[in-house]
């Protein structure tokens, strides 16, 4: 007699990834010293959703054409974090770098700033320059032990473009993540 088939009853699936990640498309001068070479910020932000992120690597390649001097610091969302991570490549145009929070502390919940790319451009104004999200970016936070990254998104801005802080205005194309 043959086995009567059981129902398969679909298992809700839970998006564990609601957090997503985005650098700011208009950079703004830092300072510009007397050797008339400004140096750029712009700052990487996130937004978790209902995660409780507790530590992000941030992989990222950016022109190293228009963008030279590159360095990435701790944002204030991580300004006590630990940094397991920083590798910086001004030849090959690639940062690696991974931050976490303090020993203790829980993750947090809504948006900030994460980092802060610090950089001086070269090229003609009006020349595009770009810093990008790699696929091996991702995000941990309570609960989970898989990346709980669902967007990055890159930025494109103008050589020569920097202003003060206005309206953010981000063209960048999203990324998506596994």
């Amino acid at each position: 007699q043959a086995p009567v088939p059981s129902q398969q009853v679909p298992t809700p699936t839970i998006s564990y990834a609601q957090t997503s990640l985005r650098i700011n498309n208009n950079p703004t001068v830092v300072n510009s010293t007397s050797s008339a070479v400004p140096v750029y910020s712009t700052d990487v932000t996130i937004t978790t959703g209902n995660n409780k992120v507790n530590a992000i690597q941030l992989e990222l390649a950016f022109d190293v054409i228009h963008l030279y001097n590159v360095d990435i610091k701790p944002g204030p969302l991580f300004k006590n974090g630990v940094e397991l991570l920083k590798k910086v490549n001004n030849q090959n145009g690639t940062i690696s770098y991974a931050i976490t929070s303090p020993l203790g502390q829980k993750g947090f919940s809504g948006s900030g700033v994460v980092a802060v790319i610090t950089f001086s451009e070269s090229g003609k104004p009006g020349d595009l320059a770009k810093i990008n999200f790699l696929p091996k970016t991702l995000v941990t936070a309570e609960g989970t032990d898989k990346s709980v990254l669902k967007t990055a998104v890159g930025a494109t801005f103008t050589i020569g473009g920097a202003s003060v802080p206005s309206p953010q205005q981000n063209t960048g194309t999203p990324s998506s993540q596994p």
